[in-house]
């Protein structure tokens, strides 16, 4: 391992060691927030002016400001369509006070309640910053149509795309999403506000989306796990990163103790056009928030079962062995009359049979009554099993044989994607100065399983070995010496992601009319990526003429499995390589009309050298 990574994690080691020294005098601040009528408001936001701390309210109006700096406060609260209010609250080192609201109507129209991203030190109402963030809260995202996170993000964001390719290889089965239309690794997304890994795979097919990139998959993490997403729509380069040149997506988890819930969700879509189990979906996902002392673990699981949908139309070039084709409506490509026994249509266009398990917890302990200080730990693991098809193999094509496939075939992923992630670290305070630091890994693998497929240049037979190998000579040393079969493990992509980072902030005073923040924080990140080379069979060319070369004399059968011929032995390795960034970040309300922010971010990547980058908003 690098030099600089592992100085990087004996740093937090150190850190984590004495982190029992590190509790300021400080205290803290809980109470409710109720309407006139003494009904609970959830989603409101409390803060405590000259820090930047913040909190929400939950399902019962209830709220903590942990790591209150002892002294007299100002305790504001906001929330969508009450008056805002406030209260002077003075706390005593290591001291707990009470302190509820009460918040009355007409309305102020406000932007979404709170954000954690756009703004390395404050944490307010959006309207607020000075970029623009919409957040989305656990309640909007029930009412969606659907399960797939992502697709409910799309719902909700018109600044987010989530296409549903088909016939774009493992992209029908891992699928990215993209923020104002650009690539998908042009989005960063954070979880709890650490960076997410990304996917193992590659987008690499000529027409598909974001060719060239990896993206994030939000479909591995379980939609009652969240508890808001917020989505940073500019450029935010400067404060976290190269990746973030579309903006930032955060995805912040449930805490807390709450009673268990289960969900079950089914539907499917009705077109009347006879489409049987037309992606018919069943969903069931549930979570419990277990209360630990002062501190709680929140467990999440959910399982998705998702039937295809189809939308080929039948093809009238699909022919048998006696040249009989369908009789096709050219105007809605419905079988008119069907005049052979080959199924058709013979593509299969839309989404694919699909199988998910997620699972997720989230940890929480403060480490004195005050809550200035806590350990925080949180990470998933989830399990896909996906189809995907590639275009008809006709029974008379040179990637064919009539003896394995008499009416020819359609080739078939059958992929099982991995992923999981890990996150730990301290948050606390020293003096005015606020302290953030951990580490994150995270893994994602995609398996190339193939099936309803061959590999035509082993030839005809699937018992015993007809293949003469390049030089065309049966029985030579260059022989594949194998029969060829119909179903090929064709490799593996692995990506795996490890980092440390730190970050602080406080308020400084210096002389304006408002305090100024300050933040600064260093982050050291190894990325690795690994190919696993196919079986044998998946990749080798043995050398078979191809069941056409009559008509074509000397003409070879291609090598390699249809549809994804196998990483080979040359194509596999590990590769790595490593990143170091450091920021800086002021912000300050320079009037009450004007809010400024000036970012700079300096990064070093191993492979492509450094840059810097410096954002004024």
């Amino acid at each position: 391992m690098p030099r600089f990574v592992v100085r990087a994690f004996a740093c937090v080691a150190v850190i984590l060691a004495s982190a029992g020294t590190l509790v300021a005098q400080s205290g803290l601040i809980q109470g409710k927030v109720m309407d006139s009528a003494g009904g609970a408001i959830v989603g409101a936001t409390v803060s405590a002016d000259g820090t930047s701390l913040r909190a929400t309210t939950g399902a019962r109006g209830d709220y903590t400001l942990r790591g209150v700096p002892a002294g007299t406060r100002t305790i504001r609260v906001r929330a969508i369509g009450f008056t805002p209010v406030e209260a002077e609250v003075t706390v005593a080192g290591g001291a707990i006070v009470s302190q509820d609201f009460a918040m009355a109507r007409p309305a102020v129209e406000l932007a979404p309640i709170d954000v954690v991203i756009g703004s390395r030190g404050r944490h307010t109402a959006a309207e607020e910053l000075a970029v623009p963030v919409d957040v989305f809260t656990a309640e909007e995202m029930a009412q969606q149509g659907t399960t797939e996170t992502s697709q409910i993000l799309q719902s909700l964001s018109p600044s987010v795309n989530f296409p549903r390719q088909s016939v774009t290889d493992a992209n029908d089965i891992v699928r990215p999403f993209t923020l104002r239309g650009l690539s998908p690794d042009h989005t960063l997304v954070l979880m709890n506000g650490w960076r997410r890994h990304t996917t193992a795979v590659l987008n690499t097919y000529a027409y598909g989306m974001g060719a060239g990139s990896t993206g994030v998959d939000m479909n591995a993490i379980p939609g009652g796990a969240i508890e808001r997403i917020e989505v940073l729509r500019d450029g935010a380069s400067a404060q976290y990163g190269s990746d973030a040149i579309a903006g930032v997506v955060n995805v912040v988890l449930k805490e807390g103790k709450f009673s268990p819930f289960l969900t079950a969700t089914s539907g499917q879509y009705v077109t009347g056009k006879g489409y049987v189990n037309d992606g018919t979906m069943a969903d069931l996902n549930g979570g419990i928030g277990i209360g630990l002392g002062r501190g709680s673990l929140t467990l999440f699981g959910e399982y998705q079962h998702r039937d295809p949908t189809n939308r080929a139309w039948a093809d009238q070039y699909l022919v048998d062995a006696g040249g009989v084709a369908d009789s096709i409506n050219p105007k809605n490509g419905q079988v008119v009359d069907k005049r052979n026994t080959i199924p058709n249509p013979n593509l299969h266009w839309g989404d694919g049979l699909e199988k998910d398990v997620m699972t997720l917890a989230n940890f929480r302990m403060p480490l004195n009554a005050s809550g200035s200080s806590e350990v925080y730990a949180f990470g998933g693991y989830s399990d896909r099993v996906g189809t995907g098809n590639g275009y008809w193999r006709y029974l008379d094509s040179n990637r064919n044989w009539q003896e394995i496939y008499p009416q020819g075939f359609l080739p078939e992923f059958h992929p099982t994607v991995k992923d999981y992630s890990a996150t730990a670290g301290v948050r606390t305070s020293l003096g005015e100065w606020a302290l953030d630091f951990g580490g994150s890994y995270g893994r994602n693998s995609f398996d190339y399983d193939l099936r309803n497929t061959l590999n035509a240049s082993l030839g005809p037979c699937t018992v015993t070995a007809c293949a003469p190998g390049l030089d065309g000579i049966l029985g030579s040393p260059d022989d594949p010496g194998i029969p060829d079969q119909t179903s090929f493990f064709a490799g593996r992509l692995q990506r795996n992601e490890l980092l440390g980072a730190v970050n602080i902030g406080r308020d400084l005073k210096l002389g304006l009319s408002n305090p100024v923040h300050f933040a600064a924080g260093f982050l050291a990140r190894r990325e690795e990526y690994e190919i696993v080379a196919g079986e044998f069979a998946s990749w080798v060319n043995g050398g078979h003429q191809a069941q056409d070369s009559i008509a074509n004399p000397g003409d070879l059968a291609p090598g390699g499995s249809s549809v994804f011929a196998g990483f080979d032995t040359s194509a596999a390795g590990t590769h790595h390589r490593t990143n170091v960034g450091a920021y800086l970040d002021l912000e300050s309300d320079i009037s009450k009309r004007i809010f400024a922010n000036v970012a700079g971010r300096f990064e070093n990547y191993r492979d492509f050298g450094s840059r810097f980058t410096g954002k004024l908003a």
